[in-house]
């Protein structure tokens, strides 16, 4: 008898706790499950602590909280989508015939940071990649037709390092899943040589920007030239435009392109390439 009444009374606090702690939690609180695997996103508007925690059955195979993280479902960094967010969770995204989930993470800021993770939901949890987009929007699109999406976004190697942010032009990445992991995918990035017609074209226009620019900055469209031909395999040719674009009177060119090929061996993305 004593034993059913501690049973009874064990039943009647937890189902009192539940509503307590629900009323008493200050924040935002989603669950999705996906096979069986549960998935807990959790931000605590008091301390600011935004947790992700993913469990198979009951045993908890992940976890990660940090202060000023926000987590979501799905690609929340995608512009201009009229597609659900979290459209590719519980499908295979990779082709490797595993359930996928995406989960974005914003770390708070105006210019940062942009986290995408993608998981593989399979008989074990695997996280097949985190995306450090910075501020880039990012894209999870089928470049290839091959039925499954590749990743784009803008690397942001150079941002503020030689202009404002607003005119740090980001280098176009693409990454593709291979076997077990994503990694770059160069012919979806790579471009033909500019013919010496466009190459001209190109050069003049520089010129004049230099020109025209009347702040301490280089121009926008000096670096998003550069950025361009590096991210489309023609950084050699992108060093050679500075040498024939940049104004003589003008002091810098050897400390730029050093500082900028270093930008750029530094980027976790661009030195793949």
């Amino acid at each position: 008898m004593k034993k059913l009444n501690r049973k009874i009374l064990s039943l009647f606090l937890l189902v009192l706790i539940i509503p307590i702690s629900s009323y008493c939690f200050d924040g935002r609180f989603e669950k999705r499950k996906y096979g069986e695997y549960q998935v807990f996103l959790l931000q605590d508007f008091r301390t600011g602590i935004g947790k992700v925690v993913i469990q198979k059955g009951n045993t908890k195979v992940f976890e990660e909280s940090e202060v000023d993280n926000h987590y979501n479902f799905g690609n929340h960094f995608a512009p201009n989508s009229d597609e659900p967010p979290d459209i590719f969770s519980g499908h295979d995204i990779a082709g490797n015939g595993i359930a996928n989930l995406v989960i974005s993470n914003w770390t708070g800021g105006a210019h940062c940071c942009h986290f995408l993770h993608i998981f593989e939901l399979g008989k074990n949890l695997k996280k097949l990649v985190t995306v450090e987009a910075l501020s880039s929007s990012v894209q999870l699109v089928d470049l290839d037709h091959d039925g499954y999406p590749e990743i784009e976004f803008l690397d942001g190697a150079i941002d503020e390092q030689f202009a404002c942010y607003a005119c740090s032009p980001g280098g176009r990445v693409v990454l593709k899943f291979r076997k077990d992991h994503y990694e770059l995918a160069t012919h979806l990035m790579k471009k033909p040589a500019l013919t010496t017609k466009k190459l001209e074209h190109l050069k003049r226009n520089l010129i004049r920007a230099f020109k025209n620019e009347k702040s301490p900055d280089l121009p926008y469209p000096f670096l998003k030239a550069l950025m361009d031909l590096s991210y489309t395999g023609h950084f050699k040719l992108a060093l050679q435009l500075a040498d024939e674009t940049w104004p003589s009177e003008k002091p810098g060119l050897v400390k730029f392109k050093s500082e900028f090929s270093q930008a750029l061996h530094e980027s976790q993305y661009w030195r793949e390439f």
